[in-house]
């Protein structure tokens, strides 16, 4: 199959040298020159399937989509920290005052998404996600502002 060089791989590699994506630069690069895609698999130690969704990337997107291709490979993760910052932000409306303790947030994650942790294990998943425990000082739920203004006028 013939294709299209839009880029010059050989001086992208040279530019880019071997950061994140220097390997698919060089393998352009030979497929460019002329060589099959074969010997660059065996000089490179990449399969088949590899060079040719590389090439395939470049073919359809160019540079940027052969520069952004993700291998879609690893296990997504089943909470978000977009859904647990709800979840905490949930938690803290219904207990209408007062703190929410370690406790209350891993039994709630065990009921919502069936995963279970240990207390350091969520204390490390809340400093992952940015949380801290520095909070304002709390108030009571049965606290009540105006028996507390009227106590201050008679006393």
């Amino acid at each position: 199959m013939r294709v299209e060089w839009q880029d010059d791989f050989k001086q992208l590699y040279k530019e880019r040298g071997q950061q994140k994506y220097g390997i698919r630069l060089l393998a352009l690069w030979k497929i460019q020159e002329g060589m099959s895609e074969t010997k660059v698999c065996e000089l490179l130690s990449k399969t088949h399937k590899t060079i040719r969704g590389w090439r395939q990337s470049y073919e359809k997107g160019g540079l940027k989509a052969l520069l952004m291709i993700q291998s879609g490979r690893g296990r997504k993760p089943r909470l978000t920290k977009v859904a647990f910052e709800n979840d905490i932000n949930e938690l803290q409306k219904q207990k209408k005052g007062g703190r929410i303790r370690c406790q209350d947030i891993v039994d709630h994650i065990a009921a919502k998404y069936q995963l279970n942790f240990s207390h350091s294990g969520m204390y490390h998943m809340l400093h992952r996600f940015g949380f801290s425990w520095i909070t304002s000082r709390s108030k009571h739920p049965k606290h009540d502002q105006e028996a507390i203004e009227a106590f201050k006028k008679t006393s």
